[in-house]
């Protein structure tokens, strides 16, 4: 436990530590070796990380996605992808005696997921407003820290909510300990933190939030927060494995960390990339 709370103090500090540079390149940077290590985690976890001819294109392409994506349109990104899946389909036919043909499917899905959802919240950070007067004003800065607030305040609350609270398993088969009060407790905080930062946004800056759209949007982004949490679950039984990583001690690797947040950050920026919707959570002023 004291370990665990250790690793948490030190992961906090250091999560706000790069937030605050993210305008720069290190925010970019650790993005995508976060990108890397949680790809290697996943290929270790479904057993083809020693199997070269895998999971060598795989980290290539976990390593070039982040770059591809600051410097190109998300066309370049889609040919890279594709790319990457024509390699893979390509082992299925010439080296189909090396490698099997779940684990080729396994590992190009896993790997996309993974890759693209990291990508996400790189790109979630340089989204602009492209409406009216506020053409081509940098909005990511207030938007994609919605992504942290919503995986975070979900599962800490989720737990105590679940700790004191829970009564009703949510899925035993998936996770024990979860349970439907604790899934409530996670929901509702993550909404009144959404509120509390519109409030914190509004009088730091020159925006109106509309708290209406932030709490149907906290609601939502708490429930797939705690999907995606499930899913890494899912993933981990399904290979017998207790943590994917050992990066973090007491928390595991970084999938175990981020597990939320993938699920999140590509469902955010979809979204954001409509300035109507945009403007159902901020009102430029």
């Amino acid at each position: 436990m004291k370990q665990r709370v250790i690793t948490g103090a030190i992961f906090a500090a250091l999560v706000l530590t790069v937030l605050f540079l993210s305008h720069t390149f290190v925010y970019v940077a650790v993005i995508t070796l976060l990108g890397i290590i949680g790809t290697v985690e996943m290929l270790k976890c479904i057993g083809v990380l020693r199997n070269l001819v895998l999971s060598v294109p795989a980290l290539v392409y976990a390593t070039v996605c982040p770059l591809i994506a600051m410097r190109f349109r998300y066309g370049v990104l889609m040919a890279a992808t594709l790319g990457f899946m024509f390699f893979m389909l390509f082992l299925l036919v010439f080296a189909h005696e090396r490698v099997k043909t779940e684990s080729v499917c396994t590992a190009y899905t896993m790997v996309v997921y993974i890759t693209i959802c990291f990508v996400c919240l790189i790109k979630l950070r340089y989204v602009t407003m492209d409406v009216g007067s506020n053409s081509g004003r940098m909005v990511g800065q207030y938007i994609y820290l919605l992504v942290f607030l919503a995986a975070w305040i979900t599962d800490t609350f989720a737990y105590f909510t679940g700790f004191f609270f829970g009564k009703h398993k949510l899925c035993p088969n998936i996770s024990p300990k979860k349970t439907v009060e604790g899934a409530i407790g996670g929901v509702v905080f993550c909404i009144i933190s959404f509120l509390v930062y519109g409030i914190v946004v509004s009088g730091m800056f020159k925006i109106q939030p509309n708290y209406v759209g932030l709490a149907v949007v906290g609601l939502v982004m708490s429930v797939l927060a705690q999907v995606g949490d499930l899913l890494a679950s899912v993933i981990k039984r399904t290979y017998g494995v207790k943590d994917y990583g050992r990066v973090f001690p007491g928390h595991g690797g970084v999938l175990d960390r981020f597990d939320s947040v993938l699920l999140l950050a590509p469902f955010l920026l979809v979204l954001s990339e409509d300035a109507q919707f945009l403007s159902l959570l901020f009102n430029m002023v």
